[in-house]
Formats: structure tokens, sequence, C-alpha cells
């Protein structure tokens, strides 16, 4: 038989691993390690202010352009997308993936 504080202990572990998993990503300009991606704030060809995130991991960039446009409710458009990572595929053999949004619609 498990023991309640073995179950409890597997409990609170999974909580843990999830909550990192689920951890929001930086919102502000800069390198996230938490989502594996780098910010910056641009000008884009129009004039106006763009973000532009590098990122490794599929979703990362998207996960950081929610985290980056939270004053809109994580509303953004993207602008550019380069090289969208997906699961399975090689990081070397892609190359750096990008994305330029701007928060709201």
């Amino acid at each position: 038989m498990v023991s309640r504080s073995t179950v409890r202990l597997a409990l609170a572990v999974g909580l843990a691993a999830l909550a990192t998993a689920c951890a929001v990503a930086k919102s502000t300009p800069g390198e996230d390690p938490r989502s594996g991606t780098n910010a910056s704030m641009i000008t884009w060809a129009d004039g106006k202010e763009a973000i532009a995130i590098t990122c490794n991991e599929p979703g990362g960039c998207q996960t950081r352009a929610v985290a980056m446009c939270n004053r809109t409710n994580g509303d953004y458009t993207v602008l550019k997308m380069e090289n969208m990572p997906t699961r399975g595929d090689l990081g070397t053999v892609r190359g750096a993936a990008s994305a330029v949004v701007r928060c709201g619609r």
C-alpha cells in the first residue's frame, strides 16, 4: 500500500512541475531563460514601435508575445515570422527562429 505521505509528496512534486511548466514568460525586453526567448523593442518599416523576438522552442515566440503584450490582454499582430520551430526539427539545420509583433489588433 502507498502511504498518505507518499501520495502527498507525489502531488506536491507534480504541482511544482506544472507550475514551472506554466510559468508566465518575461513581460519586459531582454533574455528570458524560462521561455528560451529574447525580445527587444524596434522601429518597424512604418515608423511605429514593434517587438522583435527570437525563440528556440516551439511556441516560445507566441508565449513571449502574449507576455510582452499584457497591456492589450495578450492581443498582438504578427508583422514577420522566420524559421518557426516545430516539434522534432533540427534547429541547427533550420537556423534561428524569429518574429516581429505589434501589440493590439
